[in-house]
């Protein structure tokens, strides 16, 4: 049986290290989960090909035998990628970079504030309780919670490349910019710099007029937009800083307005 092993209630990055040794090594996909109190030399007398350990037992992924700057998550990801075995994909690889670098700063203690406050991942990953039952719990919510963190940055990087085909404009609300992309949302544009942004999604032919702006009202783009399409499903948000149509939640809502001609509308409001 294949096992990976590391100590009772595990950290963040005990988790992180198993999560990305199992998506990588796939003959550990399935293996069995061992929780044992911290040792510096269990490894060093137990570990094989068929049970490994991290961040415990002084083995090959365990920070404490005197990595300084790594940890064991980051330890995991640098054979990962010694042995070829990373994702080709850049986006990918550039994502599990930037997650993997996240974790070894909050190991060792150089995280943000908020990583270590009430509503950061570190903080309420463990249960505190030295249970085998409650450690295999902190371990597959960490798996779930990392799961989604890496579609998040994946996400983030495709936005990157995508962002660079924005075409900026002028509109009576000042600087304005119009992306057509499946992954650009508000929270990467928020902070660009432009009074009015377009997203356009071509494969829901969804779009959304976003302002970061406290001091600007959309609602002059509502009216347009209603005019154009009446029963498309344009809404316009109680704070008047968004005008949407179609999202997930809202899936059944379509423009039928070309990425052109939603530009446009933005420039006549």
């Amino acid at each position: 049986m294949k096992t990976l092993v590391t100590h009772i209630n595990p950290h963040l990055d005990d988790i992180s290290a198993i999560w990305i040794f199992k998506k990588f090594h796939p003959d550990f996909k399935d293996a069995e989960i061992e929780f044992i109190n911290a040792s510096r030399d269990e490894a060093l007398k137990n570990e094989s090909g068929e049970k490994i350990y991290f961040g415990t037992g002084g083995g090959k992924y365990d920070e404490h035998k005197g990595d300084l700057e790594d940890c064991a998550a980051s330890l995991v990801w640098k054979d990962i990628k010694a042995k070829g075995l990373a994702p080709q994909s850049e986006i990918e690889l550039k994502a599990l970079d930037d997650l993997i670098e996240w974790n070894r700063k909050i190991d060792l203690g150089k995280g943000s504030d908020a990583d270590f406050g009430p509503y950061g991942v570190q903080a309420f990953i463990r249960s505190k309780n030295s249970t085998q039952e409650d450690s295999l719990k902190s371990l597959k919510l960490g798996e779930e919670i990392l799961d989604r963190i890496y579609e998040l940055l994946k996400k983030d990087k495709q936005s990157e490349e995508d962002w660079a085909s924005r075409i900026e404009f002028e509109t009576s609300f000042g600087k304005s910019v119009a992306i057509s992309s499946k992954t650009v949302d508000r929270a990467f544009v928020r902070n660009k710099g432009f009074s009015l942004v377009l997203i356009y999604d071509p494969e829901f032919s969804s779009a959304q007029f976003f302002t970061p702006s406290f001091e600007i009202d959309l609602e002059p783009i509502y009216k347009k937009l209603v005019e154009v399409e009446p029963d498309c499903g344009w809404f316009l948000h109680q704070s008047h800083h968004m005008v949407i149509c179609g999202s997930s939640s809202a899936p059944e809502h379509k423009t039928g307005l070309s990425f052109e001609q939603l530009i446009k509308a933005a420039k006549n409001s």
